[in-house]
């Protein structure tokens, strides 16, 4: 929501942006981050206030400015793809227009858009990707539904024991993808536009499907469900369907993808609140009878 309506251009209707900043200062004052709260003080500063908040506001001002200027480094968001320690608030977020809006949480050296997850917001390890221009999305689709006998096979690998090795390729193509699009000098400019990994054939094909998920028009999928490849490869108006995939790069962490609101969650958290509430934690929805959402 900060990030959406730092901009006073972007702040929609019956929002007060003079809330959003007096919780952020309160907030950020609670974990250390000194950085952000006094960015909030500031920007809190040229807003209307309530005579009941002016002296509570007067009191955090006096405190925030006497401890240290920098935010805590142990709450910073790291970037998945290019490792950068990011700050919580940009210092060219205040600049940004409504074209950009829902662009701006992204990392600021390689603009990679940050996944959140929907309950606690943390960043998690998601590196969206594309394939390059000479492969169709649906045959890129394909590549990745693969069966595990069929990579084997492709790659020579004919016993379960190989299955480190075809791992660790796996990262290693991936890995060199990633470096390619960071030596992009495309990438190095004052672009902020956001540019995903472009992945080639081999890449593809030796992809864990079960660290995929993929976003598809309307209806979005983790590529470890079992659904036949016939209804994944579906197209619209006769024409290709786009999609959008994002790989898991540290599987040990488990993501879970709800296929109706198409939000991203840490899986233990989404787990427990689909037990606690009956459904999705964002959207209420409750039909994983016949719906994955994530590796299981």
């Amino acid at each position: 929501l900060l990030h959406s309506s730092i901009s006073s251009c972007n702040v929609s209707d019956g929002i007060s942006m003079a809330n959003i900043l007096y919780v952020l200062t309160k907030s950020a004052s609670l974990l250390d981050a000194n950085g952000t709260a006094k960015f909030a003080l500031e920007k809190l500063r040229d807003r209307y206030i309530t005579p009941q908040r002016r002296s509570n506001i007067g009191v955090e001002f006096l405190d925030i400015y006497a401890k240290s200027p920098d935010d805590n480094p142990d709450i910073l968001p790291t970037c998945y793809k290019c490792g950068s320690t990011n700050p919580l608030i940009r210092a060219s977020d205040a600049k940004l227009s409504a074209d950009t809006a829902g662009m701006n949480d992204q990392c600021i050296s390689c603009n990679h858009l940050f996944v959140r997850c929907f309950i606690n917001f943390d960043v998690l390890p998601l590196i969206e990707f594309t394939p390059t221009k000479d492969i169709p999305h649906s045959k890129a689709l394909e590549l990745i539904l693969k069966t595990q006998h069929d990579r084997e096979f492709a790659f020579g690998l004919d016993t379960a024991a190989n299955e480190n090795d075809e791992d660790g390729l796996s990262t290693e193509l991936f890995d060199a993808c990633v470096l390619r699009s960071l030596n992009d000098k495309n990438l190095l400019d004052e672009d902020t536009n956001h540019k995903p990994v472009e992945v080639d054939f081999n890449s593809l094909r030796s992809l864990p499907r079960q660290d995929i998920f993929v976003i598809q028009a309307q209806r979005q999928m983790s590529m470890n469900a079992q659904a036949s490849p016939s209804g994944v490869l579906a197209k619209e108006s006769g024409e290709e369907t786009e999609c959008r995939f994002l790989k898991n790069v540290l599987p040990e962490i488990g993501i879970a993808l709800c296929p109706n609101c198409h939000k991203f969650f840490h899986e233990s958290d989404f787990e427990f609140e689909v037990l606690r509430t009956g459904g999705c934690p964002f959207c209420k929805f409750s039909d994983f009878d016949h719906h994955s959402y994530g590796h299981i």
